[in-house]
């Protein structure tokens, strides 16, 4: 039997229900499209936290609120039920098949898929008729906000569920973090609709075509043929690259409506999106170090503040081109992936991942590191040899050089003060990237049932557009 039949049964009979509930756990960023095709049968439609949505989106009443809440525990019982007895059905199916002697890899997935597929159909009712019964209770002036209420559900339930950078940020969260003005609200008001309108669409087409694709996937899965499972991804990636597009345009958009204040809007949502194209520059950390040294003259912080201005200039620059590289390399991973793990199981698992060594996004991200060098070594030249040791991982004073890019990623971030004279705020980033996960959807852990919202964010370091 090869590795990767053993490896399947020995899945199935020590409980496949339980790790296909696992598999749909993951964050969705973590996950490859076919992972993804299967995550939203152990995910309910409706959560507890949509309940401030109803209450906001359709102007409830207050003695309204109980029943919503009502309805939902009703829902959320039904599904949890329905989950359970579907996980039991599986591991059954696969038992049954099993035990009757087949122990072709094909057959077990196709019988365990049987119960998946069924409690899709109810999973798809029980949200339907949720919806109508919610419905029932509400106002003619409430219904009118229906359809507000709709792309709400469906933007919380569904963005997060994107895997190319750019694709899962919630620039509602980023816009509500910017604090608009009254006259800055009334320019985004136009814009924001629009935008709402156009990504709703977005989803609802990367969701429709996810699942007409979905018995395709299956069946390349249980045929483990990894050409047509990365042609179906392909298709897949299509739909996801929209969902990015709609995003794009939008916090153009956004910050134009914003007018004195887009530069930073689009600084964050940058951030947001494409967290590890704008992280900050080693060199750049280091610049902040020196700037917070007690005994530079007066002359050498004007030069640090000056250096500081033209390196963040060059740090935009290489930003952008590493953001162009990502943006057009990103799609074609899930297909390399494929090819690499079939690569692997035909060599009997020997070898690892890695990194290609004609990766683009790799030579992108050295080259922008590279581009640091000549301004560490114009910055030690402003320094003297004592004020060069005080640094983190600095030498001592009668070394011939500066800290190692080695050293100032691993002291740099670590000791930074954003609130130090000269220094940028925005270089928190790495303090709260776990919140910026949270925010842009990625990292999301929740089971059925268990609804707790995250939040929070991170700033973009200095120098990104």
């Amino acid at each position: 039997m090869t590795p990767y039949r053993t490896t399947f049964r020995s899945l199935v009979l020590g409980g496949l229900a339980a790790a296909t509930f696992l598999v749909a756990a993951q964050p969705a960023h973590a996950q490859t499209g076919r992972r993804a095709m299967f995550t939203e049968a152990f995910r309910p439609d409706i959560m507890q936290r949509d309940i401030s949505l109803l209450v906001t989106s359709l102007q409830l009443e207050e003695w309204q609120r109980p029943i919503m809440e009502a309805l939902l525990e009703d829902y959320m019982t039904s599904f949890n039920t329905g989950v359970e007895a579907m996980k039991d059905k599986m591991k059954a199916a696969a038992e049954a098949v099993t035990q009757a002697g087949a122990a072709n890899a094909d057959q077990v997935l196709a019988r365990t898929m049987e119960p998946l597929n069924a409690w899709r159909q109810e999973k798809e009712r029980l949200g339907e008729k949720f919806m109508t019964d919610v419905k029932s209770q509400l106002g003619p002036q409430q219904l009118e906000r229906w359809p507000v209420f709709e792309r709400a559900v469906r933007r919380e339930r569904l963005l997060p569920e994107g895997e190319l950078s750019g694709e899962s940020v919630d620039l509602f969260a980023m816009v509500t973090r910017m604090q608009p003005t009254p006259a800055e609200g009334e320019a985004l008001r136009g814009t924001m609709t629009a935008y709402e309108i156009a990504l709703d669409e977005a989803l609802r087409a990367r969701a429709d075509r996810s699942k007409q694709l979905r018995p395709a996937m299956e069946q390349a899965m249980g045929a483990r043929d990894t050409e047509r499972q990365a042609d179906v991804q392909d298709q897949l990636m299509q739909s996801s690259i929209a969902v990015r597009e709609v995003n794009d345009r939008a916090v153009d958009s956004i910050a134009g409506a914003f007018g004195e204040r887009g530069g930073a809007f689009r600084r964050m949502a940058l951030e947001a999106g494409y967290p590890e194209v704008f992280r900050a520059h080693p060199v750049m950390l280091l610049m902040q170090q020196a700037r917070k040294l007690g005994s530079l003259t007066e002359e050498q912080g004007q030069q640090i503040d000056a250096l500081m201005t033209e390196f963040a200039g060059a740090v935009d620059e290489a930003n952008m081109r590493l953001l162009a590289v990502v943006r057009d390399d990103e799609p074609k991973a899930p297909r390399r992936r494929l090819k690499a793990a079939a690569e692997r199981r035909a060599a009997g698992g020997a070898g690892s991942p890695g990194t290609r060594p004609d990766d683009p996004v790799a030579m992108a991200r050295a080259e922008r590191d590279r581009m640091g060098e000549p301004y560490r070594a114009r910055l030690m030249a402003i320094l003297t040899p004592e004020q060069q040791s005080e640094l983190p991982g600095g030498p001592r004073p009668d070394a011939k050089q500066g800290p190692s890019l080695e050293a100032m990623q691993e002291d740099g971030e670590k000791k930074i003060d954003p609130a130090a004279p000269g220094a940028d705020d925005k270089s928190a980033r790495a303090g709260s990237r776990r919140d910026l996960r949270d925010r842009t959807g990625k990292g999301d852990m929740r089971k059925a049932g268990d609804d707790t919202k995250q939040g929070g964010g991170a700033k973009a370091p200095a120098g990104t557009p």
